[in-house]
C-alpha cells in the first residue's frame, strides 16, 4: 500500500458543513487533504461514493470497568449516586462482574465503544487504575486528564482534591473531569458553589450529569465557559429526570454526550443519541437538531476534553478517524442518528481500516492488516486485531453460564 490513502466519499458530515463528492487523502495517520472531486481523478483508492462519512464519534462518559449488564438498582428515583452505588455493589451482578479479570472488562468497554463508532473515550476512573489498559485498547482511551469523583463530602475522593486536580488541568492544558449535582440532598445541589469557592470552575472543567442545576448554576457555568456531559440514559435510568440540556444550550454551555456504565446507562453511544432526542422532544415538545446532536458526540467532546487539534472533525491536520455509513435518506444527519450497530459499514481509525463490513475486507489486505471475522446480528463483519467472540467466550467461561451481553451481539 502507498503511504497515501485517497478516498471518495459521497457526503461528508465535518460536522460544520456538508461536503458532497469529496476526496479524503489519508497519509501518516492524519487527513492530509480534503478537496473536490475532480474530472478523471484516478487516485481513487477506496470508493465509498454511496456512504455518508462521519467523523470518530468521542463517548465524553463511560466508566470502562463497569462495562457489564443488566443493569442494577431497583429504589428508583434515588436521591443521589451513594444508594444506587450501594445496591450495585451489593448485587448479584455486581459479584458476577468480579469474576472477570480487570483487562477483560477494558476490552468489553472498549469494543461497546467500537462497534457503535465511538473511537475515543473518556473513561472517569483514577489513572493508577487505566494507566496499565490504555495502551491495550483498540480505541482511544483518554490519557491526559485530570479528575475528582464527585463535588461533595461524600465522593470517593479520586485525584489529590479538586482545587489541586484544577490546577493541574489548567497547567498542562487538561481537562478537570468530575461528576456534579448527581442528585437532588442539599449536598449534592451545592456542587457549583463548591467550585466557585475553590476557583475551579473554567473552561477546563468538565462537569458530568448536573441533573440538579439552577438557573443560578447554569450562568455560572456558562460565565466560565465550563462543559457539561449529558447523560440521559442513566439519569432516567436512576433519578427519572436529566439535565436542563436546552436551558444550557440556549445560555451557551459546550454539551456533550457520554454512555455512563451500561449499568445504569445505554448499550452504546448510538443508542444514547436515539434517547437524547426523544428526550429533548418529550421535555420541550420540540425537536433538538440533528446536526447539534452530532456535534454532541464529535466536535463538542473535542473541545471538552481539549483534543480538538486532532479529533472531532474531519478536516485537514486531524487524526484519520472516520465511519461510514450507507445513505438512508436526503437528510445527510439522519443515517447517524438513526444507526443501529450492523449499519456501521466502515471505521477507519489513525488513518488505517479497523473494523467494517465484510464487503470491505480486500482494503484490509492492502494494508497488510491482521484481521478475524465474525456475525453481529447475523451481518457479517471484519475487524482488525482479535475477535470479539473471543473476548465473549473468554467472559462465559469465568461466569460459568452462555452470558448474553446486548451490546457485544457477536457471534
Amino acid at each position: 500500500m502507498s503511504n497515501e490513502l485517497h478516498i471518495l466519499a459521497g457526503l461528508i458530515v465535518t460536522p460544520d458543513d456538508v461536503l458532497e463528492n469529496h476526496v479524503i487523502v489519508i497519509k501518516n495517520e492524519q487527513i492530509a487533504k480534503l478537496y473536490p472531486l475532480e474530472r478523471n481523478h484516478n487516485k481513487i483508492n477506496l470508493d465509498l461514493s454511496d456512504f455518508v462519512i462521519y467523523p470518530g464519534l468521542i463517548n465524553a462518559h463511560d466508566h470502562l470497568l463497569g462495562s457489564y449488564f443488566p443493569r442494577v438498582g431497583d429504589r428508583k428515583p434515588y436521591l443521589n449516586w451513594k444508594p444506587w452505588d450501594d445496591d450495585l455493589k451489593n448485587s448479584p451482578i455486581y459479584a458476577e462482574r468480579g469474576k472477570n479479570e480487570n483487562i477483560d472488562l477494558y476490552y468489553l468497554g472498549s469494543y461497546r465503544n467500537l462497534l457503535s463508532g465511538a473511537l475515543t473515550v473518556s473513561d472517569h476512573i483514577p489513572h493508577f487504575i487505566n494507566d496499565p489498559f490504555i495502551p491495550l485498547m483498540p480505541i482511544r482511551v483518554l490519557k491526559e486528564y485530570s479528575l475528582a469523583h464527585e463535588v461533595s463530602n461524600f465522593d470517593l475522593k479520586w485525584g489529590d482534591g479538586v482545587e489541586i486536580e484544577y490546577q493541574k488541568a489548567v497547567k498542562n492544558n487538561e481537562p478537570f473531569i468530575t461528576h456534579i449535582e448527581e442528585g437532588f440532598d442539599e449536598e449534592s445541589m451545592k456542587g457549583i458553589d463548591y467550585l466557585l469557592d475553590m476557583k475551579a470552575l473554567g473552561e477546563h472543567t468538565v462537569l458530568i450529569h448536573g441533573i440538579a442545576l439552577s438557573d443560578e448554576d447554569i450562568y455560572h457555568m456558562a460565565k466560565h465557559k465550563a462543559n457539561l456531559v449529558w447523560c440521559p440514559f442513566s439519569n432516567f435510568y436512576m433519578f427519572q429526570r436529566t439535565a436542563r440540556v436546552k436551558e444550557l444550550i440556549d445560555a451557551g454551555v459546550n454539551v456533550s454526550i457520554g454512555t455512563d456504565s451500561p449499568m445504569s446507562g445505554s448499550l452504546n453511544i448510538l443508542e444514547e443519541m436515539k434517547f437524547a432526542k426523544k428526550v429533548y422532544r418529550d421535555m420541550y415538545k420540540q425537536e433538538i437538531s440533528d446536526d447539534i446532536l452530532i456535534k454532541m458526540v464529535t466536535s463538542h467532546p473535542a473541545k471538552a476534553l481539549r483534543l480538538e487539534s486532532e479529533l472531532g472533525s474531519i478536516s485537514e491536520g486531524k487524526k484519520g478517524d472516520f465511519i461510514a455509513i450507507r445513505y438512508k435518506s436526503n437528510n445527510p444527519y439522519s443515517p447517524l442518528i438513526e444507526a443501529e450497530l450492523e449499519n456501521i459499514s466502515l471505521i477507519f481509525y489513525k488513518g488505517k481500516p479497523l473494523y467494517g463490513d465484510y464487503e470491505f475486507n480486500d482494503i484490509f489486505k492492502k494494508f497488510k492488516m491482521q484481521t478475524s471475522n465474525f456475525l453481529l446480528n447475523k451481518i457479517r463483519k471484519v475487524i482488525s486485531g482479535p475477535n470479539p467472540v473471543n473476548l465473549l467466550q473468554k467472559i462465559q467461561d469465568a461466569v460459568g453460564y452462555p452470558k448474553d451481553i446486548p451490546f457485544l451481539p457477536v457471534s
